[in-house]
């Protein structure tokens, strides 16, 4: 069974989600809850699941793609003039 490399993947996917919603807390002025909720939202676990190559990119970068897909341009805003 692939039990270890399973929970290998979780603990690697929870630490991502914590990375992004750090990056959305302290770069776009989140709280911690709408963060998890757009991370949530955006189906970031699924993707990761889907496709290993996600973790090849950053949390801010992740962070940017999440507030594009759901046109949060006030926090976008921040990006921008960052």
């Amino acid at each position: 069974m692939n039990t270890n490399n399973d929970s290998k993947l979780r603990n690697e996917i929870n630490f991502i989600i914590n990375r992004i919603s750090q990056e959305l807390v302290n770069e776009f002025g989140k709280s911690h809850v709408e963060a998890m909720n757009l991370i949530n939202r955006s189906d970031v676990e699924a993707s990761f699941m889907e496709n290993e190559m996600g973790f090849h990119e950053s949390p801010y970068n992740w962070a940017i793609g999440i507030l594009t897909e759901h046109n949060d341009d006030e926090a976008l805003e921040k990006y921008l003039y960052h």
